[in-house]
């Protein structure tokens, strides 16, 4: 008989990642270490482009529920625009003026789909997933996120749909992240952007746009083959704490990065001094929460509001 006490085999490392996390990782180690590990965000940051995108997700939300339940056009409609005003009210600080105008575009968008909108069958709509992208002796990675509908009609069948509010007119491209994560999630090849544009001088068909993306099984296996390779960098800069510059994302997109005061200051203690007085320290970003509705997570904080 053997007395040895058995020897537990160690744990393996979880990693779990969202494309908004790998994309900023992506531009850069050190941009990701300041959001993302150390949880830092200038001091009054407001992101208009995040809160028109939050309140339109609310709106789609709400309007693509109401159908799947069997509700009418207009109920639809109605409930939607109001858990958008509500929205506003808690979660914005957007101007009243703009958003009334984003109730307008959204009012044309229902009406400028309502035809096509009724004819598929809505499988889920702001449908949550994680899934195991790889896995060895070692080290376990998961990749998460959040489609904002998915549906079937005569000719495909559970096709991500992914919502995308726009102030300018652009080509849609296939290689984000994001859209190929989708597709992996779903086992689809096929995916829709569903573009709502906000300007007022486009006419409703110039800024409602349902553009197909499709996808090989050998473009999505070369996509999760340098994911992983991606991450993997991404433990070994937590294991030697080392969040290497990528100074040609300093500047992108006519957008300067938000932290190019701290690399470009000269040693550590001019950077610790802009960090202590231009920045603050947000709860940590959670992944779960993206695997949350956008209504759970307003729920949430008007429960928050009003107990405070």
């Amino acid at each position: 008989m053997n007395d040895s006490p058995m020897i537990k085999p160690p744990s393996k490392i979880n990693v779990v990642f969202d494309t908004s996390q790998y994309d900023m990782f992506r531009l850069c180690e050190q941009r990701y270490a300041y959001r993302y590990k150390y949880n830092l965000v200038p001091i009054g940051e407001q992101n208009e482009n995040l809160d028109r995108g939050n309140l339109i997700h609310i709106c789609c939300e709400t309007y693509y529920e109401s159908l799947k339940s069997g509700a009418k056009y207009d109920y639809a409609v109605n409930a939607s625009l109001l858990k958008m005003r509500e929205a506003a009210t808690i979660q914005s600080d957007l101007p009243e003026e703009y958003v009334n105008a984003l109730l307008t575009t959204m009012e044309e968008y229902f009406d400028f789909w309502r035809v096509a909108d009724q004819s598929f069958e809505i499988v889920e709509v702001e449908k949550p997933f994680i899934y195991k992208l790889y896995e060895d002796d070692t080290i376990r990675i998961h990749m998460a996120g959040k489609i904002d509908l998915i549906v079937s009609d005569n000719k495909y069948t559970n096709v991500p749909y992914d919502h995308k509010s726009f102030k300018r007119s652009g080509p849609v491209r296939g290689m984000s992240n994001q859209f190929k994560n989708y597709c992996v999630a779903t086992n689809s090849f096929i995916l829709w952007v569903n573009r709502i544009g906000v300007q007022k001088t486009l006419k409703p068909h110039e800024k409602f746009l349902r553009v197909p993306l499709t996808y090989d099984h050998l473009k999505l296996q070369q996509w999760k083959d340098n994911t992983v390779k991606v991450i993997m960098h991404y433990l070994q800069c937590e294991v030697d704490n080392s969040w290497p510059l990528n100074e040609t994302s300093c500047e992108k997109y006519n957008r300067i990065c938000e932290y190019y005061e701290i690399c470009d200051s000269s040693g550590q203690e001019a950077k610790d001094y802009k960090l202590s007085t231009q920045f603050m320290q947000i709860d940590a970003w959670d992944v779960s929460k993206i695997l949350r509705k956008s209504s759970e997570i307003l729920k949430g904080e008007v429960a928050v509001k009003t107990q405070g």
